[in-house]
């Protein structure tokens, strides 16, 4: 019965840091779109889409379990390098037998200006509808404590408007990179919640609060192999993430000798490191840049009683689309 109050205690605590903080991922350079709008396009071909899965504590009643989809179009200017990107996310977070859940769908738009030679500044606009709610049926609450053991008949004595909210959302983005032969560079920053909605709280006074996330990375490149550093700073009314990694791509197999069309295969191997909460090593692999794929698991480094072996396991399947023969250009 303890354990049951417990577990109860956990819930309602997790329910008021959900109604704050937003979903999020390990390998979130897989899935751009939830952390910056003004990315999107930014990728050789003219197409890309993306499925990611992601299920952690595992032993804390039902866990949690994250799954989404990012699709990516980009539109070329037909007379200069400028182009804009259009995007759809879709992705929804159930946890614990509570079934606490977000459900959102959002589009994205940007638009991307080549600065100089080398290098472009974007600004995005993501637009969408997300849903959060909550099942109360089956949770135990202390006015259901008799004296002597838990009565479910008895009056929880718990109100609450609803359990289900419906809202839309906005938020915005800028986002500069540089693509050099030997170095590449790319900084960032996004807001998100610019429309601040209530929660479901019964006389509440927690709203979504704006998300701001900043990142960046540093890609040093040789002949076949690019070391690539990421980090992802995110800040939500008093919570702080912050993320950062380093991934080795090694090269093999032949790009084309006389345009700029890749279709080598990449191997991927890394390691994120999330705050005072958890290493991520991950591995992946794209084919011919058709078709990628990867894994990572985070390993728990913060303590957590509640779980004997926390964690969480992260999978992503990416579709790269085309190549962009509208912009292949020849090696002289």
């Amino acid at each position: 019965m303890m354990k049951r109050f417990s577990y109860t205690i956990f819930m309602l605590l997790a329910l008021g840091t959900a109604s704050a903080q937003d979903v999020h991922f390990s390998q979130y350079n897989q899935f751009m779109q939830l952390y910056n709008p003004a990315v999107v396009g930014q990728f050789d071909n003219m197409m890309k889409g993306t499925i990611v899965h992601r299920k952690q504590w595992g032993r804390v009643g039902e866990g949690y379990r994250t799954n989404g989809f990012d699709a990516q179009y980009k539109l070329l200017s037909l007379y200069n390098d400028n182009f804009l990107g259009f995007g759809l996310m879709v992705y929804q977070d159930d946890a614990g037998i509570a079934d606490m859940k977000t459900f959102a769908v959002k589009g994205s738009v940007a638009y991307n200006i080549k600065a100089g030679s080398n290098d472009f500044i974007s600004a995005g606009a993501q637009f969408g509808y997300e849903q959060r709610s909550i099942n109360f049926d089956g949770l135990a609450w202390d006015s259901q404590f008799n004296g002597v053991n838990y009565d479910p008949t008895m009056d929880d004595r718990e109100r609450f408007i609803t359990n289900k909210r419906n809202f839309v959302d906005i938020g915005a983005g800028v986002h500069w990179r540089h693509k050099g032969d030997k170095r590449r560079y790319t900084a960032g920053y996004s807001v998100f919640h610019a429309n601040q909605q209530i929660t479901m709280v019964a006389r509440g006074n927690d709203r979504m609060r704006l998300r701001h996330a900043m990142m960046g990375s540093m890609t040093k490149r040789y002949r076949h192999v690019d070391i690539r550093t990421d980090a992802l700073v995110q800040r939500q009314s008093g919570a702080m993430e912050v993320i950062v990694g380093v991934t080795c791509d090694y090269r093999f197999g032949e790009d084309s000798r006389y345009t700029d069309i890749r279709t080598s295969s990449v191997a991927h191997g890394g390691v994120f490191f999330r705050n005072g909460d958890s290493f991520v090593p991950y591995v992946g692999f794209d084919y011919k840049r058709f078709m990628g794929v990867s894994l990572g698991y985070d390993i728990r480094v913060a303590k957590m009683n509640t779980a004997k072996r926390p964690g969480a396991f992260e999978f992503t399947l990416t579709y790269f689309g085309l190549p962009n023969q509208k912009r292949m250009k020849l090696h002289k």
